[in-house]
């Protein structure tokens, strides 16, 4: 299953407001809204979504998450919303106004860095990316594998002709471990996994591009939802009793989002 990353942002100095949006907007489509993190077991929905509102900071509120995408017409009513979204290596932009979708390039130009223009904000919306690039799936082992400073250099050779040399590479290794059966199976598992979160491909390198031609805080990436849905409980488990055990792996989980308590849940669930 692809790893994603999906955020909102809204201008607003008032995170409460965009927390009733959301719960209203919710139950205006038939969800339930619940508290997974309270003491009582809720019911297992077969569809929810699941979001956390972060406090306002430099005029916007975040909201992490994936949203019902009839969401968004109505968290628009008045405002921009802004939702951006990073699955696996591909990107998606969609910018929200007073209840309908809208060219990105216009409604965006209102939130731009006093020092960039309406030509730097067009460079990257259609920015691209100069990494390696796979031709399919099973053709090797990605070159975004590789480590960082061995990447680096990537960019003093020629690109295609390091690309066959990988997945000459690769292919040797998956034939040497295709006698050992299920290890066959696992590396080519390992080496052929395309679905990991490259904020460094071309979809990544599009969102970052842009994100930083607004006047969002610096922030604006984490925490994602992964690390809030880790965290959150156990904060929340601390918060009833502070002398609560804390198990292996927890204070690592609790020290990605040491300030998870200041974000607002708001889960919904429909049949």
């Amino acid at each position: 299953m692809a790893t994603t990353w999906n955020c909102l942002y809204l201008p607003s100095d008032d995170a409460g407001a965009v927390v009733q949006r959301l719960q209203d907007s919710l139950t205006n489509l038939g969800y339930i809204l619940y508290n997974p993190f309270g003491l009582i077991p809720v019911k297992a929905y077969p569809r929810s979504v699941r979001l956390f509102v972060a406090p306002a900071a430099e005029g916007w509120v975040k909201v992490i998450g994936t949203p019902d995408a009839a969401q968004l017409s109505a968290l628009s009513q008045n405002t921009t919303v802004i939702y951006m979204a990073l699955d696996g290596t591909g990107a998606d932009i969609w910018v929200y106004v007073d209840g309908e979708a809208v060219a990105i390039e216009n409604a965006l130009i209102p939130f731009l860095r006093p020092n960039l223009t309406a030509n730097d904000l067009h460079d990257a919306l259609h920015t691209t990316s100069k990494l390696i690039q796979m031709d399919k799936p099973d053709s090797g082992l990605p070159f975004d594998a590789l480590p960082d400073d061995i990447k680096t250099l990537a960019g003093k050779v020629n690109t295609h002709q390091a690309q066959k040399m990988f997945n000459r590479l690769s292919g040797d290794l998956l034939k040497k471990v295709s006698k050992d059966g299920d290890q066959a199976d696992a590396a080519r598992a390992l080496i052929n996994n395309s679905d990991t979160l490259d904020w460094n491909s071309m979809g990544g390198t599009r969102i970052r591009a842009v994100m930083n031609c607004l006047t969002l805080p610096d922030n604006w990436r984490e925490p994602d939802f992964n690390m809030l849905r880790d965290a959150y409980p156990l904060y929340e488990r601390r918060r009833r009793s502070p002398n609560a055990r804390i198990y292996p792996g927890d204070q690592e989980i609790m020290a990605k989002v040491a300030d998870a308590l200041l974000y607002t849940p708001v889960y919904g669930g429909t049949n």
